[in-house]
């Protein structure tokens, strides 16, 4: 549908454009939802505190509206809970997808690979001990024979 057209991929809002052309981060794109969806929280919120100051002492038509606005906002709060939890659950399925990820390519690698890596890194560390020991020793023969040059004998 919108594949041939990319007039109308331009014309759609980001957040459409994002997901219908498959570009974008989703965890960054949950972000955003949760920081709108906490925005609009605290629209509806500030909008039920209006509406439940104009039942003290109004009109019963007055009063009547400001307990539709109330419930309408108190509606429209839950659905935002809701939305937040369902956002919370796919941020959290996603960062377990990719530790499943991380684990199954690790399983899969081949196990001679992983040996070689390990032979590699305690080769690294056996000769970095030796090259340690070797210096060690060489200073003491040098001093060794920087005492008998200069005459102090062998110790």
């Amino acid at each position: 549908m919108l594949d041939g057209d990319p007039q109308a991929i331009d014309a759609l809002p980001e957040v459409i454009e994002v997901k219908a052309a498959g570009a974008g981060d989703l965890e960054t794109l949950l972000s955003e939802f949760t920081t709108e969806m906490r925005a609009q929280f605290d629209l509806f919120r500030r909008l039920r505190a209006g509406a439940e100051s104009l039942l003290d002492g109004a009109d019963e038509g007055l009063a009547k509206q400001a307990r539709a606005d109330i419930k309408a906002a108190t509606d429209a709060i839950a659905l935002i809970v809701r939305t937040l939890e369902k956002i919370d659950a796919l941020l959290r399925q996603l960062e377990r997808d990719r530790l499943d990820a991380e684990e199954r390519l690790l399983e899969a690698r081949d196990p001679e690979v992983l040996r070689g890596e390990v032979e590699a890194l305690i080769v690294a560390r056996v000769e970095q001990a030796v090259a340690e020991r070797l210096d060690a020793a060489v200073a003491v023969r040098m001093a060794e024979v920087a005492g008998l040059a200069e005459g102090r004998g062998p110790p």
